[in-house]
Formats: structure tokens, sequence, C-alpha cells
């Protein structure tokens, strides 16, 4: 006959390694967003970016901590540990917990950043520089132009009311070519076929920051899930191991 108690509590360890495996997986791909997130921000001026850096740090603290959680509920549930099992219960809860708080300081700077970011953006493409500030200010727009595939701050035609040329990153054929003769045919061609970027540093950098937030606050709901029905499975192997642990006391007992 069937022992339909152990097959569920096989079934339960076999969910709770994969729930584990997948929080682990989580951890790793946000681990990764929050070291290129720090790399993305960097091109902001630190006063901007102060708070929401330390977000992306105490993300990776966090990840850090959930995969050793995970790892001791991958081990309690291998090994049939009841302890193990008891102490992993205890830390996911706590992780919960730091997790609530560390999404809701993480969507606040991130709400921040947008505002500073915008009044930052627009100052900047604006402001009078000096002969020696144009080199750092060109450097800065051409990176933000090449990695937001963006031109000028609402659009190109920032520049024309500005009345100077479209920048050439604002064309990445004739930006990333190799030879100065190949760059200015390709930025003539580029103007004059209006191949270049159409759309507002502004808008684009802005659409960046929402789908980051979003995709921070998706990781965070997925992970309350898993780490929710992991605790009620580890719950649910304890308790069975722990009343098997007494039948076969008492069954040697007697």
């Amino acid at each position: 006959m069937l022992n339909f108690v152990e097959i569920s509590k096989g079934c339960a360890k076999v969910l709770l390694l994969v729930f584990n495996i997948l929080c682990i997986l989580i951890a790793l791909c946000t681990f990764g967003f929050a070291v290129v997130d720090i790399r993305v921000l960097r091109q902001y001026s630190e006063e901007q970016a102060t708070g929401t850096v330390t977000g992306d740090v105490i993300i990776l603290a966090a990840s850090l901590l959930l995969i050793g959680v995970a790892t001791l509920g991958c081990v309690g549930a291998g090994r049939e540990n009841v302890k193990m099992l008891y102490l992993y219960v205890g830390f996911v809860m706590i992780m919960v917990i730091l997790e609530l708080l560390i999404a809701i300081y993480v969507s606040v700077q991130r709400f921040g950043l947008q505002f500073r970011v915008t009044d930052w953006i627009r100052e900047d493409f604006y402001r009078n520089v000096t002969a020696e500030e144009q080199d750092q200010h060109d450097d800065l727009w051409n990176e933000l132009q090449i990695t937001y595939e963006c031109c000028g701050l609402n659009g190109p035609e920032d520049y024309v009311a500005l009345g100077h040329q479209i920048t050439l990153s604002c064309c990445p054929r004739a930006y990333n070519a190799r030879t100065e003769n190949a760059r200015k045919l390709l930025y003539k061609s580029c103007v004059e076929s209006m191949t270049y970027y159409k759309d507002g540093c502004e808008e684009e950098i802005l659409d960046i920051l929402r789908s980051d937030a979003d995709w921070l606050l998706g990781v965070a709901v997925i992970s309350f899930w898993f780490e929710a029905a992991s605790i009620v499975l580890a719950m649910w192997v304890s308790s069975h191991l722990k009343n098997s642990v007494q039948v076969y006391r008492h069954t040697v007992k007697y």
C-alpha cells in the first residue's frame, strides 16, 4: 500500500529545494542588476545618485544573505535536519521583514531620483560652460546619448533651437567610425537622411529608471511568495520529521 504521508513529505522536500534554488537564482540576478545599476548611476553626479547607490549596496548585501539562507534551507531539507529547518524558517521570516523595508527604501529613493535627474539633466543641457568645461560637458552628453540611444534633452530639435549642429553621438554609425574621413561622411549622410536618434534623453532616462523600479518591485513580490511557500513547506517537513522521530522512539521504547 502507498504511504501517502511519506509521499507528501517527499513532495514537500522537493518543492522546498526547488523554491530555494529559485530564490538563489533570483538573488544572483538581483545581485548582477545592482552591480550594473551602480555603474550606470555613475553617469549622474554623485549628489543625484547617492541615495540610490546606497540602495543598490543594500540590495547586494540582501542578495548575499538570501543566497546563504536559501542554501541553509537546501541543506536542511536534504539532510532532513529539524534544527536546521527551524533555523531556516526563522531566518526567512527575518529576511521577509528586511526585504519589505529594503523595497520601501529603494522605491522612495528611485522615485526621488527621477525628480533629481530631471532637474539635473535640464540644468546641465542648457547651462553655459566655459572652454575648460566644454570637453567634460561634451563627453557626458556623448555617453548619455550613445548609452540611451537619444539625442538632445527632448529631441534633436534642441540643438537646432540653440543654434548648434546635431552632435556626432546622435549618429551612432558616425560616432563609432574608426577614421576621421569615414566619420565625416557618415555624419553628413546621417544628417541629410535624418537617421539620427529622434527621442530625447530626458524621457529615455526616466523610462529606464521607471522600468528598473518596476523590475525591483516585481522581484520583491515574487521573492515574498517563494519565501512564504518555503516557510510553509519547511514547517511541514520539520513537523513530519519530528513526529517520525517521536514515533520511532516510542516504538523502540516499547
